[in-house]
């Protein structure tokens, strides 16, 4: 005991020196055996691939059908598939704008605002026009068009307005031949009480091709004031044998020679008109102010028979006036269209008064 006691510090140091052998001893071993366990693969020659792997097939599936649904979503040109309702909150109340029926706008369904994508909440909206093509939304929708495409515009003759009418009768009488050989007419525009089948006012003399003039009358003067040009023009002379029945040669009627001026009317549609002479001819005379709406439009005059331009090839004719409406055809299609008087009428707005809630 009294050479452990005095050696003590040695024994210890022998001690941790054998436990440190054997801790290396064993981490040797175990060196080994991980070595044996991490084999690495030979390479191949051939250049043939590695053994597939569960995991990574698994992958590549997945990939393919996120590939898959993202193809989806970008045919349908990035819409989400998931289509959030429109709630307004209105009067302290949710109003689905869709299934509730109570139009924003009455007269444009608030189906036709969402498909086009408009400005439900601008208080104006019948009154725009986003692609600035003269015509608002409450016309395209009218006419079923584009509001946000410009080529898809409504007819231009739907932007005409009949402004003013003045409707009287024109009377026109062939009273003969001037001793140049011109067919001597009396045009005469007035009331219909005015006229009494006999000229009135000046007659003018006219060679084929001129154009009638027409005197305006004014009941209670001699004198008429104001001329102006018809859509009319003389196209020929005509001599026509009818037999008069209240005077006979040898028991047969006579034969009186007849003369007729026919008119042509300037407006298109070829019309004449036969004036036999001495006899009056009456007829329809309106004058009708026409305003074309659309921004820089012009106001027109167009007496009935005349024909019109709208835009750079659209042409018609005003074929009859009232005091309400106009009535023009196209002449490229023969349809018949009715313009109404005053400027186009939009729908009052009944705008939500807060945000829209989705």
């Amino acid at each position: 005991m009294p050479d452990l006691k005095k050696h003590y510090d040695r024994y210890l140091l022998a001690a941790a020196g054998l436990v440190l052998a054997v801790v290396a001893v064993l981490l040797a071993f175990s060196s080994g055996s991980v070595k044996e366990a991490a084999v690495m693969p030979q390479a191949r020659s051939s250049g043939e691939p590695f053994a597939s792997n569960g995991d990574v097939e698994l992958l590549k599936l997945d990939r393919a059908a996120m590939d898959e649904r993202r193809s989806w979503s970008e045919a349908t040109n990035g819409a989400s598939t998931f289509v959030s309702r429109v709630y307004l909150l209105k009067d302290g109340g949710l109003v689905d704008i869709l299934e509730s029926g109570n139009e924003l706008f009455p007269g444009i369904p608030n189906q036709w605002i969402l498909t086009y994508g408009l400005d439900y909440l601008d208080t104006g909206l019948p009154e725009r026009d986003p692609d600035s093509d003269g015509f608002t939304n409450f016309e395209e929708f009218t006419a079923q068009t584009n509001p946000r495409d410009k080529s898809s515009s409504p007819e231009e003759w739907t932007k005409l307005r009949l402004s003013d009418v003045k409707i009287e009768q024109l009377q026109n009488i062939f009273t003969g031949r001037d001793e140049k050989g011109r067919a001597t007419i009396n045009s005469v525009a007035a009331t219909s009480d005015a006229l009494q089948g006999r000229p009135i006012g000046p007659t003018k003399a006219y060679s084929p091709g001129d154009t009638i003039i027409v005197a305006k009358y004014r009941p209670g003067y001699s004198v008429t004031y104001d001329e102006e040009k018809t859509p009319f023009r003389l196209k020929e002379f005509r001599v026509e044998d009818r037999p008069n029945p209240r005077i006979t040669v040898d028991g047969k009627p006579q034969i009186d020679k007849i003369e007729i001026a026919i008119l042509e009317s300037t407006a298109g549609d070829k019309a004449t008109i036969e004036l036999e002479a001495g006899k009056p001819s009456t007829s329809p005379y309106s004058l009708a102010t026409l305003i074309d709406t659309r921004p820089g439009g012009q106001s027109m005059q167009v007496r009935s028979g005349d024909a019109l331009t709208l835009g750079e090839s659209a042409k018609y004719k005003l074929v009859d006036v009232s005091e309400e409406t106009a009535t023009i055809v196209d002449l490229a299609t023969q349809e018949q269209h009715t313009v109404p008087r005053g400027a186009p009428a939009a729908p009052e707005a009944a705008a939500p008064s807060e945000e829209p809630m989705q």
